[in-house]
């Protein structure tokens, strides 16, 4: 199945591939795995990150559905 990772502000900055980028798993991948597999290619997570799915943010870990979009965004600082 296929997800959508959408980078905001310096983790954009570091994958340098645009705003999103596309991943395939396989059925039944849970979110934390996807976002070690995710880090595992890219190397750009920190634990600050905040995770939002389908425009939600979310601490739990559910499974991911086909065209489920996950959205990381950076530590704001003022």
């Amino acid at each position: 199945m296929r997800l959508t990772i959408s980078l905001f502000g310096s983790l954009r900055d570091r994958v340098g591939k645009g705003a999103s980028v596309q991943m395939e798993v396989e059925a039944g991948v849970r979110l934390r795995e996807a976002l070690r597999r995710f880090e595992g290619e890219r190397g750009v997570l920190g634990a600050e990150v905040a995770v939002a799915l389908n425009g939600s943010l979310t601490r739990t870990d559910p499974e991911l559905a086909d065209g489920d979009e996950i959205m990381l965004l950076p530590p704001v600082s003022g």
